[in-house]
């Protein structure tokens, strides 16, 4: 399995947040109060066209994780003072359960390390056990938690060196 990310430019924006489009709304759909119709309304809030670039002016970068020439999910990460804040981590349902997610962190935490980053923190719907598992595994530890309009979140830090 040959596996890459390819940087997203502001240009396609819109494009990538088509092709994520049904993977965040298959995955918040069904864990946050509201349902499919909840998570149709605030997708635009969190991985919209418009929330994209204004992360990207930011400093953040958006990758498509890509396997075997196909694209296989999404990361999204910026350094923010002394932490790599990371803000995307989606694969696709079809590539699940092969270690992406894994070997995606690894590079996450490269990328911290080269920026000089001393943690990386993320934030995760405690409802997806899933994600909360491998971040996990990962090694990251609860240290807060945040309240959203449709929920709280758990911030979630992994130190880097």
């Amino acid at each position: 399995m040959a596996m890459e990310f390819r940087m997203v430019s502001p240009e396609e924006a819109e494009s990538m947040s088509d092709y994520i489009h049904p993977i965040w709304v298959d995955t918040y759909a069904p864990i946050i109060p509201g349902g499919r119709e909840r998570a149709e309304i605030i997708f635009d809030d969190w991985v919209g066209p418009a929330k994209v670039r204004r992360d990207m002016a930011a400093g953040h970068f958006f990758a498509y994780i890509i396997i075997d020439g196909r694209k296989a999910g999404l990361i999204s990460a910026g350094k923010e003072g002394d932490d790599l804040v990371i803000s995307k981590l989606y694969v696709a349902p079809d590539f699940r359960h092969r270690h992406i997610a894994m070997e995606s962190l690894d590079y996450l935490a490269d990328y911290g390390r080269s920026k000089g980053c001393v943690r990386a923190i993320l934030e995760v719907n405690p409802n997806n056990a899933a994600a909360v598992s491998l971040y996990e595994r990962y090694g990251f530890k609860k240290v807060g938690e945040n309240q959203y309009q449709y929920g709280p979140t758990s911030v979630m830090a992994y130190e880097l060196r």
